[in-house]
């Protein structure tokens, strides 16, 4: 995580002084690159190596967190870039990966860095015993299915609103209600996790997701209706970014945690890379219902692949 702060801040400088296509390419390529290595993943590993007892509770305060500096920075920016160029937004941004993400990054390391050598022994130690290679499988289909409809929609959100009988103004308005979803679900994930398991709330993440690509069909023309496929959708995201870190927790635990999470990941992210282009050409050449009908499909598929490992964890001994 550090040095993909000090990579994030080099690509936006080098962003910040392109003088043509190629470089500002490479330049979002370095972005791209470094914030592979800064999702909510890596730093669940530190959450989980320093404090496992406690780490689901902080799972969700550090993607409330993230929600409200992500719903936060949309405005900020566009307030921003009507005083100064974008550019100069560019340097401002990549001097808060180094000056302040970097040593709050260093000062939480710094603070934990003995009890995470205990908790590495003691992860390696329960990792031995612990392999559930059929549950890892379905916990990565699921993820990887619900990160495909989740970047097809988020990829094409202004496309889809559009074609379904928003005009520009509306579909901007609308779209806005993302945010603000996946911050309002954060809010009350404390009191979930207290109450429901991850794979429950795992589960109605799905179940909210299909609920959206089901609901927009009907909704069409419908303001209201596209508003709630909008804000189902961001409820579904926000509830999903906490499981992806408290499911693999619950049903392997800590041992071996973080190579679990990077398996999960990987494929995940392999998924989401070609899925705005999938969606793309299924509209274009089938209509966008079927692309919708699409989503559909991924996202029943993940709510059964989750499904299944609740039903098998429910028939492990001590469950």
């Amino acid at each position: 995580m550090k040095v993909a702060s000090f990579v994030g801040a080099a690509s936006l400088g080098i962003a910040a002084t392109s003088w043509n296509a190629v470089v500002f390419a490479i330049a979002l390529f370095g972005m791209q690159l470094a914030s592979a290595f800064l999702f909510y993943e890596a730093a669940f590993v530190f959450l989980v190596q320093r404090d496992a007892v406690h780490a689901k509770r902080q799972m969700a305060a550090l993607t409330l967190i993230v929600g409200f500096s992500s719903t936060l920075f949309w405005p900020l920016t566009s307030l921003l870039l009507t005083s100064i160029c974008w550019r100069q937004v560019c340097w401002i941004y990549g001097g808060c990966n180094v000056l302040l993400a970097f040593p709050l990054i260093q000062l939480a390391l710094g603070k934990s860095s003995a009890t995470l050598g205990e908790q590495n022994t003691v992860c390696d130690s329960q990792d031995q015993s612990s392999s559930k290679p059929i549950d890892l499988v379905l916990i990565t289909v699921g993820f990887s299915l619900t990160t495909f409809a989740f970047s097809a929609l988020l990829g094409r959100m202004i496309p889809i609103l559009s074609s379904i009988g928003l005009d520009l103004q509306e579909t901007a308005l609308v779209s806005t209600l993302f945010g603000p979803s996946q911050l309002a679900v954060r809010l009350f994930a404390g009191w979930f996790s207290e109450r429901i398991s991850p794979i429950q709330l795992t589960i109605f993440s799905c179940l909210m997701l299909s609920a959206a690509t089901i609901v927009i069909v009907p909704a069409c023309h419908s303001l209201v209706g596209i508003a709630i496929f909008v804000a189902l959708v961001g409820f579904s995201s926000g509830l999903n970014s906490i499981c992806r870190g408290s499911l693999p927790l619950s049903v392997f635990g800590p041992g071996g945690y973080g190579t679990r999470v990077g398996l999960i990941t990987t494929f995940r992210l392999s998924t989401a890379s070609f899925a705005p282009f999938f969606f793309s050409f299924i509209q274009n050449n089938y209509g966008i219902g079927l692309a919708l009908g699409s989503l559909t499909v991924c996202a029943v598929g993940s709510t059964l692949s989750f499904a299944f490992v609740g039903v098998r964890s429910k028939a492990e001994p001590g469950q």
